[in-house]
């Protein structure tokens, strides 16, 4: 009996460690769609190392409201490429990402409105509230079946 409801607590454990940050995500792509889309000019490039994670970044030439401005762009969900400072095929993967949007090129980013120095580049990104409700749902599938069977109801 012990066993099975230490099984069954690991689940719900793995189920919320890994439903919150998909439900976070939704949240963040849900706001960030209300964003005004603004086309920019890339004047530069980088990769923002944190560790041994490399983040590409854009820096992006555009006008909102009247008034110009320059930021790096990156990702919204702020996903690095890990192991990027050693000689490894991530960073020929993010080189070849980059070099899509080379120095010159125009990008659609999205412009937080209540500060235009926030942006990000706009991606095709999945959608995580589908993501994640399909992921409750068999998680609770499989809480249920594995509870059935635990005790004894099937």
């Amino acid at each position: 009996m012990i066993l099975e409801i230490a099984g069954l607590s690991l689940l719900l454990f793995v189920a919320v460690f890994l439903l919150v940050p998909m439900f976070r995500s939704s949240g963040r792509q849900a706001l960030q769609k209300q964003w005004p889309r603004v086309r920019g000019e890339v004047t530069a490039q980088r990769v923002r190392m944190s560790g041994n994670t490399g983040f590409p970044e854009y820096r992006v030439r555009y006008d909102i409201d009247g008034r110009a401005y320059e930021e790096y762009a990156g990702s919204a969900d702020g996903v690095g490429h890990t192991h990027y400072d050693i000689e490894y095929d991530v960073r020929k993967a993010v080189d070849a990402k980059m070099a899509r949007r080379p120095v010159g090129s125009h990008i659609e980013i999205r412009v937080n409105p209540a500060n235009h120095a926030e942006v990000h580049l706009v991606e095709r990104e999945l959608p995580a509230r589908t993501l994640a409700y399909v992921a409750t749902a068999i998680f609770l599938l499989f809480f249920l079946l594995f509870a059935a069977l635990a005790f004894g109801w099937i």
